[in-house]
C-alpha cells in the first residue's frame, strides 16, 4: 500500500513539474509561472510555486515569449515606439525672427528701382542716395540732377522751329521779285540749327542722367 502511495504522489509532482508555463522576458530573463489570461497588451500569471498567491501582470510589450507547459510557444514581436512630433507653436516667449531685409538697390530700366522690397521712382532713390553722405554718390546724384533741369531745354526746339519757318516766309516776302530777304534767311538759319539742337542735347543729357544714376547705385551697393 505504501509503495502505491508513493508512485502516485511521486507521479503527480512530475506532473506539476511539466504542467509549468515559462516566460521569457526580452532582457532573457525568464519567470516560471501559471499563466492565466493572455490579453492584446498584458499576460496575467501566478507565480508556479505559489499559485494560491497575488496575481501578476507583465506587459506584453517586455515579453520575448511564452512556452506553454504542453510545449507550444507564443513569439510576440517587438512593438515599435512611435514618437510624435508636435510643432512648435510660437509664443510671446518663442518670436521667429525673419531674415533681415536687403540693403541693396534693383534698377531695372531708366528710372525704376527696388529697395528693401519697395518699388521707387529717381526722386525717391535719390533721397536713400544722398542718405549715405558719401562724397561720390552726392556728386554723381547731383550730375543727374542737373542733366535732368538741363534737358528740358530740348522743348525749346519747338518754338525755335516755328520761328524757323516764320523768318523764311518773311524773307520771302520782303524780298518780293528779287527773291529771299537775306537778313531773314539768315536768321531762319539759325533757328532752324537752334531747333534741331535742341532735341539732340536733350538726348545727350538724358543719356548722362541714367549714367550718373547707375554709378550712383553702383557704388551704393557696394559700400553698403
Amino acid at each position: 500500500m505504501k509503495k502505491i502511495i508513493f508512485i502516485v504522489a511521486l507521479a503527480f509532482s512530475f506532473g506539476n513539474v511539466f504542467s509549468q508555463d515559462t516566460i521569457v522576458r526580452r532582457g532573457s530573463e525568464i519567470i516560471i509561472a501559471k499563466i492565466l489570461e493572455i490579453s492584446p497588451t498584458e499576460i496575467k500569471y501566478k507565480k508556479f510555486d505559489y499559485q494560491d498567491g497575488p496575481t501578476y501582470i507583465e506587459l506584453k510589450a517586455g515579453v520575448k515569449m511564452v512556452i506553454f507547459a504542453n510545449g507550444m510557444k507564443e513569439i510576440f514581436e517587438e512593438q515599435k515606439v512611435v514618437v510624435e512630433v508636435k510643432p512648435v507653436v510660437p509664443t510671446d516667449d518663442y518670436i521667429v525672427k525673419e531674415a533681415p531685409e536687403s540693403t541693396k538697390i534693383d534698377m531695372w530700366g531708366q528710372n525704376n528701382f527696388r529697395y528693401k522690397n519697395r518699388h521707387m521712382g529717381e526722386r525717391e532713390i535719390q533721397e536713400v542716395l544722398l542718405k549715405s553722405k558719401d562724397k561720390k554718390i552726392i556728386s554723381l546724384v547731383g550730375g543727374a540732377k542737373d542733366a535732368k533741369r538741363a534737358q528740358y531745354f530740348g522743348f525749346a526746339g519747338i518754338p525755335l522751329g516755328i520761328g524757323a519757318g516764320v523768318l523764311l516766309v518773311s524773307s520771302f516776302v520782303s524780298g518780293g521779285r528779287s527773291g529771299f530777304d537775306e537778313t531773314y534767311l539768315a536768321a531762319s538759319a539759325v533757328c532752324a540749327i537752334a531747333a534741331i539742337a535742341c532735341p539732340v542735347l536733350a538726348i545727350t543729357l538724358k543719356s548722362k542722367r541714367n549714367k550718373c544714376n547707375r554709378e550712383a547705385v553702383r557704388l551704393y551697393n557696394e559700400k553698403y
